[in-house]
């Protein structure tokens, strides 16, 4: 199954043991050179660390969360589609372009 930037999918968490995983927010395009293997995504959470992005609830163009939720634009993995679940949501594409700027903000040389 394709998913698009923007959409919220669920998969494995590399960053915790023994989980059942968590959402993702898929934010590249159909230019990823591997796209029909992987995405290119970051955690959503739960935990309201001070530089994550909170999702308000007019955030989600479909789908939700049954708790407050945020984007962590420093938590990136690569989920392959073999191993998305499913899709839980999408988002607006105003979240989804501010959460790739914040990921710049930690990756742009000289920054």
């Amino acid at each position: 199954m394709s998913h698009d930037r923007g959409d919220v999918v669920w998969s494995d968490d590399p960053f915790k043991d023994g989980t059942a995983g968590r959402p993702w927010l898929v934010l590249n395009d159909d230019t990823h050179p591997f796209g029909d293997e992987q995405h290119m995504a970051v955690a959503l959470s739960t935990s309201g660390h001070d530089a994550a992005l909170p999702i308000r609830e007019d955030d989600w163009v479909e789908g939700g969360t049954p708790k407050r939720s945020y984007v962590l634009p420093w938590a990136i993995h690569s989920p392959r589609r073999a191993d998305v679940t499913h899709r839980q949501g999408h988002l607006a594409d105003a979240i989804v372009d501010r959460t790739a700027e914040e990921l710049l903000t930690y990756i742009e040389p000289g920054a």
